[in-house]
């Protein structure tokens, strides 16, 4: 008996990795081995054991560096390379890559030919049964693992140029028996709920008619139900032809048939606008046979494809929006006749191109940028991956036209997601204090979109286009201002850089240029919620550096202080932090018209209640004006006050508290203070 260890790479993905169970069945069933299955590296509860041979099994070539990791993490388990099996999707498709960077010849293609693992009947692997014990061994939970993972047929024939099928499964098989196999897996491992079924062309086949008669024969006709083992309540079955049916080949025939099964969703592609009558010719005749819930693939981000005898062009954003537009038109019409029970309801699933031989997401298609691709995944976030089926979400979300959804590519991501209508009622054990502010960030973030807008569409088609040219990229540094060419565009950038590279820009800027004025003009009085903005993250940042504060003060001067001061005045100047900050750079750099360290001061003054109500309004005054004379006379009046008052709470919390902050300023240190103060 030999150990055998399967390793799938810790990426995220829905489904369990059926190559693995199905080597598993090989050998723990046929071969009777031992076999262990490890979604990334093994626990350390296994302990060391000698394998004999590990197997890694490979997704999307764009889960590369994952990939790798989990092949170079197999290496250290063996002691020589040959125990080592790597097969699957990526391995097939860039087989030189995997042996260039791991020094392993992967294992190509299906499990169905003779001597591929070296091994005895391996030639078998294919047309196994799963083995889903193993995925007891790991912690991970599949989204769909209560199904049976079968195939009714191999291969599709279309030769899309976008697909990989042409490589994994060359040779269309068109029918491969499901109702044994369903047999089987009951009696190893006990009835599962659905059906999913991996062909990547079933419409295709000549046995199409037996297929369907299999899946009725195996209880999964129409309103198919069974009894759950593990709650032993009779629950919904469904089917589910998981990689999607080709509407090129839908008949009404064919469509009747799959009425007859418990289908949903329908899953049919719509890759391409040129696609669209085809498309919606296969939702009607879905419908019209009792097939009500449907769904789409959006391919987007493509380039130029051949494939099912056409010539496809590159799509655009506006393709994007006009397929999902038109998957709802489609929906609404099919409604308009039909009661509550028998509505249609359809999907779309947008899903981004990436070229078979990418090593991550990053591409970028002829008709893109990174910017927009950004954005899509952006409002993509709230449907948590349950696809695109609302027309009222479609159009907050995606636009109520194609250009108003282009329009919302080019907009700065926290403005994307600041979007949408306000609930006007309280949340779930949420206090009244807490929806208020909610409400004030609402309307705070509807403004900044309003002010954005009336800078983006006043741009001419010229100076818009130059902008999204220079945003594309999807990078906001500082240093990018300087590339705008208009005075609108240097307005708009400000609305993409946060606010410490906000704070990094002002100190780039010469303030004897005309770039200077605009901004600070534009800052101050043209957006001044901005300018709150900025004062707020001075106010309530603890772990700002430096220059932040610096660019601040040399870009608004002696006014901007002013500004920062009346900012916090309403909480009485509490900012012991920041201003212990900004305190030091006033000193390093030689600026005597303010002290935050006296203000520091003030504020223990404030903690233990030392002050007279007239002496605090007055020092609160004083401060507000940068009279630093007059405060540090108010706090020197009341010195003996204060320290008699922090003597008797010394012991209290606080008074420790107070202690601390203080720390060389207590008493001496603070009284000499003072006194210098007064006397400059």
């Amino acid at each position: 008996m030999s150990n055998i260890l399967l390793i799938e790479p810790n990426y995220k993905n829905k489904y369990p990795p059926l190559g693995l169970m199905k080597i598993s069945y090989f050998h723990r069933k046929i071969l009777h081995d031992y076999v262990r299955f490890t979604k990334g590296p093994l626990p350390d509860s296994v302990g060391e054991i000698q394998w004999d041979h590990v197997y890694v099994t490979t997704l999307f070539t764009f889960e590369w560096a994952e990939t790798i990791k989990a092949i170079n993490y197999a290496k250290t388990l063996v002691d020589d390379l040959s125990q080592i099996t790597v097969g699957g999707i990526a391995a097939t498709l860039l087989p030189d890559d995997i042996f260039e960077e791991t020094g392993i010849h992967p294992c190509c293609g299906l499990l169905n030919e003779p001597g591929k693992l070296g091994l005895p009947g391996d030639e078998c692997i294919d047309g196994l049964i799963p083995d889903y014990s193993i995925l007891d061994d790991i912690d991970y939970n599949y989204p769909f693992h209560d199904a049976y993972f079968l195939s009714a047929t191999k291969g599709c024939g279309m030769n899309c140029g976008f697909c990989a099928v042409k490589t994994l499964e060359p040779t269309y098989i068109p029918y491969m028996d499901i109702k044994q196999k369903i047999a089987a897996i009951n009696s190893e491992f006990g009835p599962k709920k659905d059906l999913l079924l991996m062909d990547n062309n079933v419409l295709r086949s000549q046995n199409f008619d037996q297929i369907i008669d299999d899946i009725i024969a195996s209880g999964f006709g129409k309103g198919a139900t069974y009894i759950s083992p593990k709650t032993g309540k009779r629950v919904k079955r469904h089917v589910d032809f998981n990689q999607g049916l080709d509407g090129n080949l839908f008949t009404e025939e064919k469509a009747k048939r799959l009425g007859e099964i418990e289908l949903r969703p329908a899953r049919i592609a719509f890759d391409h606008i040129e696609d669209r009558d085809t498309y919606e010719r296969a939702l009607r005749l879905c419908a019209k046979y009792g097939i009500n819930e449907l769904s789409n693939y959006v391919l987007y981000n493509s380039e130029d494809f051949d494939g099912k005898g056409k010539k496809y062009q590159a799509d655009t954003p506006e393709n994007l929006y006009e397929r999902m537009r038109i998957t709802l038109d489609i929906r609404d019409d099919l409604n308009k006749d039909r009661d509550e029970k028998n509505r249609v309801h359809a999907f779309s699933f947008p899903m981004r191109y990436i070229p078979l031989n990418a090593h991550e997401r990053g591409y970028i298609g002829s008709h893109w940028n990174a910017k927009y691709l950004r954005s899509v995944q952006c409002m993509l976030i709230p449907t948590q991956g349950k696809g695109v089926g609302s027309r009222s979400f479609f159009e907050a979300d995606f636009g109520r036209s194609a250009e108003e959804f282009v329009r919302f590519l080019a907009m700065p991501e926290r403005m994307l997601q600041a979007r949408g209508h306000f609930v006007e009622k309280l949340r779930k054990d949420e206090a009244l204090e807490d929806f208020e502010n909610r409400k004030s960030q609402y309307l705070k973030n509807q403004r900044a979109i309003a002010k954005w807008g009336d800078l983006f569409d006043s741009m001419d088609d010229d100076e818009r286009s130059q902008f999204i040219a220079l945003i594309g990229d999807n990078e906001y540094v500082p240093e990018k201002f300087f590339t705008m060419q208009t005075e609108k565009q240097k307005k708009l950038y400000l609305f993409y850089l946060t606010i410490p590279r906000t704070f990094a820009l002002l100190g780039l800027i010469n303030r004897n240029s005309p770039t200077y004025a605009l901004l600070k003009s534009y800052i101050r009085e043209e957006f001044p919620e901005f300018y709150q903005e900025l004062l707020a993250y001075l106010a309530t940042s603890d772990s700002q550096q430096q220059y932040i504060f610096r660019n601040f003060m040399n870009f608004f001067g002696k006014s901007g202080v002013n500004d920062l001061l009346m900012h916090i005045k309403d909480s009485d100047f509490d900012a012991d932090s920041p201003m212990k900050r900004w305190d030091a750079v006033c000193k390093k750099d030689g600026i005597w018209f303010i002290d935050f360290e006296l203000i520091r001061i003030y504020r223990r003054f404030v903690e233990i209640e030392v002050l007279t109500e007239k002496d605090h309004e007055q020092s609160q005054d004083a401060i507000a004006d940068m009279d630093m004379m007059r405060l540090a006379q108010i706090l020197n009046e009341n010195m003996t006050v204060f320290q008699k008052r922090l003597l008797e709470i010394v012991d209290q919390e606080k008074g420790k508290s107070i202690l601390e902050s203080l720390a060389s300023s207590i008493f001496e240190n603070m009284q000499l203070k003072l006194e210098s103060f007064l006397e400059m």
